[in-house]
């Protein structure tokens, strides 16, 4: 039997009369799995009964203030809340059978998106049972009027509240540190490192460290060998294991996730994760579980949609941002001697050059300075990142670290050299050293924002760069750019990656 020594930092052995102590005093098992899920549920449905009680009370408020007889239609206001109450639990029940409680605490990062196509279908039929209902109520009581259009509005407020209401009870657990739940990655290898990064990064993950029977040399926060497994997920409270590539034999390996399963969540990277996209399928072939590989979906329709949203989105912020845009470029003017805007050559689509629009953020010059700088370079391949830049000036590192440095690229966005949403846009000599499979990330217009910005931005290694953006183009959905649009203020926000 081994345990976790909190004092070394790894799992030790007991003797067989330590062994018999441990197991005759210690407690009953723990299950943290049942006792997280149960919170996660208990959290989701409270959430989502106080949004369907708000929207029960807005909607026909709202809908009377539009209609052509408020007065008369305020009158009748009393049977429809009392119905609305009602109704409350019947559209809870239609979500608990469309799965909307059940797939939420098997997911690492819960996301609005990842429920919406069925909050929007679970809404669609609750409208028809609400408006069966209403029917069957009005014959009864002569009061209860729901015409079509309340029970849009009503279903319309429902998606909004539950969308926000779900959006905001994460907050509420309390600090990061009580609402982490601990993580364990079984592999040391490149993947598992690069999972381990993502997994720090965020807030609702407590990365607790590696298990490998044959670690490779170097790694940090090795807790012990896959026999140690099962008395690290007791002793350590650990609510999922993440299993990537490990130099220890899949047999063995197997053998014991299998005793782990009903007690601690697992997940497994697929082997060839980098052919796996969003749209890709896990299918059943008489028994044997097969993962598709999803075709591209950019099509011409897509694109013109993507382009008409990227127009419109890109016009409004540029109005609502102008006076930020403003200030910013009164601060650059103040900071420094020389012009508000820095132009430089990117690569877009199909690698054709653009002139890149940004605040400027160095001392005028610094590209000349770069060479020299050539050997503090803090990434790899052929990208150059410092954190401590000398080059750049104090308010251009405030620019940098809350991203408003970019806020003129809506101007190529708007010109259609660029998108909101898109691969990172490369400097023209990063961008021809880009080869084979990464070089589909030239199919599409580089964004503001996208995949690598939501992912760790300059934390990121240059191969992790590339496939993110090759996992972009070639599984790109509208609602993909929404979910991206939706992530990157919190990540402008915690400053991850920046520079």
């Amino acid at each position: 039997m081994a345990v976790y020594d909190p004092d070394i930092g790894r799992a030790v052995s007991l003797s067989p009369l330590e062994e018999w102590a441990a197991l005759s005093t210690a407690p009953g098992p723990a299950s943290p799995p049942l006792a997280l899920r149960r919170s996660v549920v208990r959290r989701l449905l409270v959430a989502d009964t106080v949004a369907l009680l708000a929207a029960g009370i807005v909607a026909p408020v709202v809908v009377s203030a539009v209609s052509s007889n408020p007065a008369s239609s305020a009158g009748r206001l009393g049977p429809v809340y009392a119905f609305d109450v009602v109704m409350v639990p019947v559209i809870l029940a239609i979500f608990v059978l469309y799965g909307l409680y059940r797939a939420a605490p098997r997911r690492i990062a819960p996301s609005l998106f990842s429920d919406l196509k069925g909050l929007v279908h679970a809404l669609m039929v609750s409208g028809f049972v609400v408006s069966v209902l209403s029917y069957g109520a009005r014959r009864l009581d002569g009061q209860t009027d729901l015409s079509v259009g309340k029970v849009a509005a009503l279903c319309a407020t429902s998606l909004l509240f539950v969308l926000v209401a779900r959006g905001v009870s994460p907050s509420l657990r309390g600090r990061r540190e009580e609402a982490a739940v601990p993580m364990i990655v079984v592999g040391t290898g490149v993947m598992a490192r690069t999972v381990a990064s993502h997994l720090r990064a965020h807030a609702n993950v407590h990365f607790v460290g590696f298990v490998d029977d044959n670690p490779v040399d170097g790694t940090d926060s090795v807790l012990g060998g896959l026999d140690d497994l099962p008395e690290l997920c007791r002793a350590l409270d650990i609510g999922r294991v993440v299993v990537c590539f490990s130099r220890t034999h899949p047999e063995r390996t197997i053998a014991m996730l299998k005793s782990l399963a009903g007690q601690v969540a697992v997940s497994i990277v697929p082997r060839y994760y980098e052919l796996v996209t969003i749209r890709s399928n896990v299918e059943d072939v008489y028994g044997l579980p097969v993962i598709d590989i999803a075709p591209p979906s950019m099509s011409s329709g897509a694109r013109f949609a993507k382009r008409l949203f990227d127009v419109v989105a890109a016009s409004l912020v540029l109005v609502v941002t102008s006076p930020v845009l403003l200030a910013a470029a009164l601060a650059v003017r103040l900071a420094s001697p020389g012009p508000v805007l820095f132009r430089q050559v990117r690569a877009g689509r199909f690698g054709q050059p653009f002139e890149v629009l940004k605040f400027r953020t160095m001392v005028v010059g610094a590209e000349d300075g770069r060479a020299a700088l050539r050997g503090h370079n803090e990434v790899d391949g052929p990208l150059f990142k410092m954190r401590e830049d000398p080059r750049v000036t104090r308010v251009g590192r405030w620019l940098r670290r809350t991203s408003l440095d970019e806020l003129p690229q809506l101007l190529n966005v708007w010109k259609g050299d660029m998108s909101l949403v898109g691969p990172r846009p490369f400097v023209v000599e990063e961008a021809q050293a880009i080869e084979g499979w990464a070089r589909k990330r030239f199919e599409a217009r580089p964004g503001m924002t996208g995949l690598w910005q939501v992912s760790g931005r300059n934390e990121l290694s240059y191969l992790e760069l590339c496939r993110l953006d090759y996992l972009y183009v070639a599984s790109w959905s509208f609602w993909w750019d929404v979910k991206i649009l939706w992530q990157t203020p919190a990540t402008i926000i915690r400053g991850r990656g920046a520079s």
